[in-house]
């Protein structure tokens, strides 16, 4: 028992001789190795971080070659905002958000779904929900979703997006100019109709019976955070639908107003989006208006039969639509 004290109760003693002329010196030298070591365990933690997120542009990148990029920069496009707070570009807090009406959540949560990413915030009252992405990794994913793809002055405060994350993460992200491409050659304008658009039937019979479709898209004049005109862009979209740029007034206020409604429009209509699908309610609603305006230009709307089905297709989309089917959201991968 006395070789077990003196061997194993001084523990320390073999450890000082010859090694530290005093205690406090090698305390030091163990409280700084830990300290060293935590500083490498952070440092590691940084450096995996960084990764991810480089890897997350990447994969996204790699992913731009598919059919939801265009889109997705369309939906953006209409109806999506950008808030950053803080002048300070590394302590920026950017959040980005694209709403949609409560009755459009299933295409939220899908989309939500496939970049793997964002939150869904509720707003009944407003009845609305919005696709939010605050946190970086998100936002990372999303901005190199629709880079390259964006066609109006929303580029402007998207490439200070882009801005602040190569600066806080060594980023190469690339800038680029406005989209002037040929609109009618992906679905870019699908995804800002479903925003921004509306498809509607006339059926009016007080003297005379008037039957017509039309496809109405509307947008603010000005944007607010650039100060640069939508103009250029609504004149391409007049272009598309072989029809003219308008201006409508709203409680004191101007906006840019496109209709498709005659025979050339709607055939142009047709013709796209038989290559380029919708995806939010407004799916359902074109299906009804597709009907109509077929018959229109084929001169079968007037028959009697045609005539009571123009009336129930009427009378069964946008705010009178009860019934809904979101099988057509398999095809948005």
């Amino acid at each position: 028992m006395p070789g077990m004290v003196g061997g194993f109760g001084n523990f320390f003693v073999p450890l000082l001789i010859g090694a530290c002329h005093n205690l406090n010196s090698f305390f030091y030298t163990i409280i700084n190795k830990n300290k060293i070591s935590n500083i490498l365990k952070q440092r590691n933690n940084i450096n995996n971080k960084l990764n991810q997120i480089k890897n997350i542009s990447l994969d996204s990148h790699k992913k731009q070659s598919l059919y939801l990029n265009a889109y997705l920069a369309g939906l953006f496009e209409g109806d999506g905002y950008i808030i950053i707070s803080n002048k300070n570009k590394t302590r920026q807090n950017v959040v980005i958000g694209i709403t949609f009406n409560l009755k459009d959540l299933p295409l939220c949560e899908h989309l939500k779904n496939i970049i793997e990413d964002g939150w869904i915030r509720l707003k009944n009252k407003e009845n609305a929900c919005v696709l939010i992405f605050y946190t970086d990794n998100s936002i990372i994913k999303f901005v190199s979703l629709i880079n390259g793809y964006l066609r109006s002055p929303k580029l402007s405060k998207f490439n200070l997006v882009i801005d602040y994350l190569n600066v806080k993460y060594s980023l190469n992200l690339p800038k680029y100019n406005i989209d002037i491409s040929d609109i009618k050659n992906n679905n870019w304008f699908a995804g800002f109709v479903d925003a921004d658009g509306g498809f509607y039937i006339r059926y009016t019979d007080k003297k005379k019976l008037r039957i017509g479709c039309e496809l109405r898209i509307e947008q603010r004049m000005i944007d607010p955070s650039s100060g640069l005109s939508y103009e250029s862009l609504f004149l391409k979209i007049a272009e598309l639908l072989g029809t003219k740029l308008e201006i409508s007034k709203h409680n004191d206020k101007s906006y840019y107003l496109v209709r498709g409604n005659n025979r050339k429009s709607l055939s142009l209509i047709l013709n796209y989006f038989s290559s380029f699908s919708l995806y939010s309610s407004k799916y359902l609603d074109y299906q009804n208006w597709s009907q109509t305006a077929q018959l229109l230009l084929e001169n079968k709307a007037y028959s009697v039969e045609n005539k009571k089905i123009i009336y129930e297709l009427k009378h069964s989309m946008n705010n009178k639509r009860i019934m809904f089917d979101w099988s057509h959201l398999n095809n948005l991968k």
